[in-house]
């Protein structure tokens, strides 16, 4: 049977083929902004029928009812690696799990034979089949390629909006047991005015056509349903997270981050740079400015980084593997513009997860930069991105662990904590004496490297607790470092 003939036998109404799943089943669901359109509403709307099934997410973009209360007797929800805005407070309601491994050990279990846990359907979203009969993953990779070899059975919904990228985000049509054939809605610029009419209040409806006028047409649909569950701060939160603004007022505290980390980098340096505020935005504020023939290994990105790809700046010329190409498992953090520019691109490669936060595979770059986001650092170096006010849960660990310790193994290489000295309107200081409990410790003391504020940049490597409250107290914010020196006397000298 050739691979049209089998295609077209595995074509299933979307309907019926939710029914694979039965009580007691584990479910994976794929991707992020590109999860299945139609397939996980289905399966809620069969709640009824079914007890005790375990959802696993990565970032799921929309509550399709298993978040809720109503829906716990049916189904438990697990979410890995990374917390969305859609799931943060269910988590933090103590209604979603967090699985907080980072990508790269996500699936170290595997090996342990008992302690493996496949599953029993995994619903994705695939591209129609190539003349080949290949289907791809589109451009935001994650787990589906493990994920595909971990299932009994998998679905997936084809859409033809679903666009093809190097690299190794492919599965054949043989693979998989059934099809389910969507197109997904699109909006277009005519259309988004009409669409976003009825968002009430108006300051919230300005916000989402200001965002949304941004995006691709296929994209807007799942981001209008997303912004809509927000209110307005949460909307401009999530924008500047993403990298879509950049707040007038925090703009000088950007620029001279990014003016810090600039002087840490070299001509010639791969790096890694994490999506998230203020990392979002320090390839347009000069942080790499005069740089050449830099490298790109990284799980996802920042806006600005595909342009450099496009204008010479990334040519992997240095590279150790990969040379010549810039790689990803996500396209998330690039421009709508970046990502057509990306796509089909051969120097633009994307790779699984696991893949590419393999501390081994990212240390064979040399000259390896990770730049990251922190939330919080205490003065012995431990650095939290994960929670605020003690244990409210803001995201998981992702891939920033694992890139930091890949840095550090690097010959050559650096790992760099950007932060803001202060939060909530210059209260509260991100620089703390001690963590409150329940904080998490995403990197640990031992492997703190550069912190960098708009106030400078603290080394911490090799040094001392004493040492290192000295440097990270010199880039606190100056309302703060008198009460800093205070906690730090009483801490570390007798």
């Amino acid at each position: 049977m050739d691979w049209q003939e089998e295609y077209k036998r595995k074509l299933t109404m979307a309907e019926e083929a939710v029914k694979a799943v039965k009580s007691g089943d584990r479910v994976a669901i794929g991707g992020s902004i590109d999860e299945p359109d139609l397939l996980p509403g289905l399966l809620w709307e069969r709640r009824s029928e079914l007890k005790d099934v375990k959802i696993i997410h990565l970032c799921p973009m929309k509550d399709y009812g298993w978040c809720q209360p109503d829906g716990q007797e049916c189904f438990e929800v697990e979410v890995i690696g990374f917390m969305g805005p859609v799931t943060r407070p269910r988590a933090n309601e103590r209604r979603v799990c967090l699985i907080p491994n980072g990508w790269y050990f996500s699936l170290k279990t595997d090996e342990r034979g008992e302690e493996r846990k496949d599953f029993d359907v995994f619903l994705v979203s695939v591209s129609p089949p190539n003349e080949r009969g290949f289907c791809s993953f589109g451009s935001e990779l994650w787990l589906k390629k493990e994920w595909a070899k971990r299932s009994k059975k998998i679905i997936a919904e084809v859409n033809p909006n679903t666009r093809w990228v190097f690299g190794e985000g492919w599965i054949h049509v043989s693979e998989v047991d059934c099809f389910v054939e969507h197109t997904r809605p699109v909006i277009t610029d005519e259309e988004l005015p009409g669409r976003v009419a009825k968002i009430e209040p108006e300051e919230k409806r300005e916000r989402i056509f200001r965002y949304a006028i941004d995006m691709l047409p296929y994209q807007r649909p799942r981001f209008v349903e997303f912004f809509s569950l927000l209110d307005v701060p949460a909307i401009d939160s999530m924008a500047e997270t993403s990298g879509l603004i950049m707040p007038p007022a925090l703009e000088d505290t950007f620029k001279a981050i990014a003016g810090y980390v600039n002087t840490l980098l070299k001509s010639g340096d791969c790096f890694q740079i994490g999506q998230g505020s203020p990392s979002a935005f320090l390839p347009r504020l000069g942080a790499f400015a005069g740089k050449e023939d830099l490298g790109y290994h990284a799980e996802m990105t920042a806006r600005g980084v595909a342009t450099m790809v496009q204008e010479g700046q990334i040519t992997g010329k240095y590279k150790n593997i990969h040379q010549g190409r810039a790689v990803f498992n996500s396209f998330a953090g690039m421009s709508p513009q970046e990502a057509l520019y990306a796509s089909a691109n051969p120097a633009f490669e994307v790779y699984s997860a696991t893949y590419v936060t393999d501390p081994h595979v990212i240390a064979q770059h040399d000259n390896m930069v990770a730049i990251n986001n922190g939330l919080s650092v205490d003065l012995t170096g431990q650095i939290n991105s994960e929670t605020v006010f003690g244990g409210m849960l803001v995201n998981g660990p992702g891939g920033q662990p694992d890139s930091h310790l890949g840095a550090l193994m690097s010959r050559g290489g650096r790992a760099i904590t950007v932060m803001r000295s202060t939060v909530m309107d210059g209260s509260v200081s991100t620089i703390v004496p001690q963590f409150e409990p329940g904080t998490v410790v995403t990197v640990g003391r031992q492997y703190a490297d550069y912190v960098v504020t708009e106030y400078g940049i603290a080394r911490l490597m090799n040094k001392n607790f004493r040492e290192r409250a000295n440097e990270l107290i010199a880039v606190a914010h100056p309302d703060f470092r008198a009460e800093l020196k205070k906690e730090a006397q009483k801490l570390f000298w007798p």
